[in-house]
């Protein structure tokens, strides 16, 4: 059967026969089957702008979810990087850390040691100057007991002489 467009069916012309079928009702049936053919087509049509409407729609939709996807993983990988870029500073941070910690602590033993020997240093020094105020002392302690000695000795002959004659 050839497809018939609503035009097609309103200009075709019927054959009329003696005893054949109403004129004017056929003539309105062409003309209401061609209405419902015309209407049908319109809607048929509006119907292909609606879906091939709805499918570019479903295009962009497609196109839209795509780049989300990627987005999303992109910001995924980014978060992931960060967060390893974040330990592995902290690691190095920790690391500087822990070399200055060992410094501060090895200058604070080599300090701790240094004031140790300075510390014996001047208590053997100020054994050594004890020792030599001692000496210093005991030394003119004793020029001081032999000038006084030697004082009362002389005090002594000057009363011996004072008794003697003249």
């Amino acid at each position: 059967m050839m497809k018939m467009t609503a035009l097609e069916v309103k200009g075709h012309a019927l054959r009329k026969g003696f005893r054949g079928y109403d004129v004017r009702e056929v003539e309105e049936l062409r003309d209401a089957a061609s209405e419902a053919l015309g209407e049908a087509a319109r809607e048929i049509m509006d119907l292909s702008e609606k879906l091939e409407e709805a499918e570019e729609r479903i295009r962009e939709y497609a196109s839209n979810e795509n780049t989300l996807r990627e987005a999303i993983t992109t910001v995924q990988r980014m978060a992931e990087e960060m967060k390893s870029n974040a330990r592995k500073e902290a690691e190095i941070l920790l690391a500087e850390a822990r070399l200055q910690a060992d410094e501060i602590i090895r200058q604070a033993q080599s300090r701790s040691t240094a004031l140790q020997d300075e510390i014996f240093r001047l208590r053997k020094q100020r054994k050594e100057i004890e020792s030599s105020i001692k000496a210093v002392i005991e030394y003119h302690s004793s020029i001081l007991l032999l000038e006084e000695e030697e004082s009362q000795k002389a005090d002594e002959e000057s009363d011996k002489l004072k008794f003697l004659p003249k």
